[in-house]
């Protein structure tokens, strides 16, 4: 009784490892994906900050005999909506990218950290567009690093704009672009609103 004691908490342990490995990984991965569209975003950012100075100057300007909590109030409202749209340019910008620069990128993602068979769910436009090859693209990466897992396109389509989410087994890695935008915005938004205050 003692050995399958040990044995199902030695599967239980194993397992929690694995997962931890395959989450912190995952990060890293999202976190490489960040840095590549980092640059992207911030030249957008740059473009709507412009953009934002110019319009705050003329909104200044027609505010200017009211109250100073008036101003503020117009610019803090300005300010969220020009880093809204900024970073939904950046979401719909990752979106239309080319079809082969989707699939190199979704590809270099998927094969660094896959560690088992795995099931690639992209919306509908994506999985019509460029499913068949992301998942030809996925395996010969594998199989360059000597990974023997099988990847497949997933029959259900995903709801999100962009990117793709990985099933393996009963755990999703969520790589959609949506995600990858929400974490650009998580690390820039503070940044990018100091711009628009100075």
């Amino acid at each position: 009784m003692n050995n399958i004691e040990s044995i199902t908490s030695k599967i239980a342990e194993d397992a929690k490892v694995q997962a931890e490995q395959k989450i912190a990984e995952a990060q890293n991965e999202a976190q490489q994906i960040l840095q590549d569209y980092q640059a992207q975003a911030q030249q957008i950012l740059q473009q709507s900050q412009q953009q934002a100075q110019k319009e705050a100057a003329a909104i200044a300007e027609r505010v200017e005999s009211q109250s100073g909590l008036i101003h503020r109030n117009l610019m803090l409202q300005y300010k969220r909506e020009v880093i809204e749209k900024a970073f939904q340019k950046a979401l719909e910008q990752l979106c239309t990218q080319s079809a082969d620069k989707q699939v190199s990128l979704l590809a270099k993602a998927a094969a660094k950290y896959l560690s088992g068979d795995a099931q690639v769910i992209l919306n509908e436009k994506d999985k019509t567009s460029f499913g068949q090859k992301l998942v030809e693209e996925i395996s010969a990466q594998l199989k360059s690093n000597n990974k023997n897992y099988t990847v497949s396109l997933s029959e259900k389509c995903g709801s999100m704009k962009g990117g793709m989410i990985l099933a393996e087994g009963s755990i999703e890695t969520n790589l959609s672009y949506e995600i990858l935008v929400k974490n650009i915005r998580d690390e820039l938004e503070g940044e990018v609103a100091k711009i628009l205050t100075e």
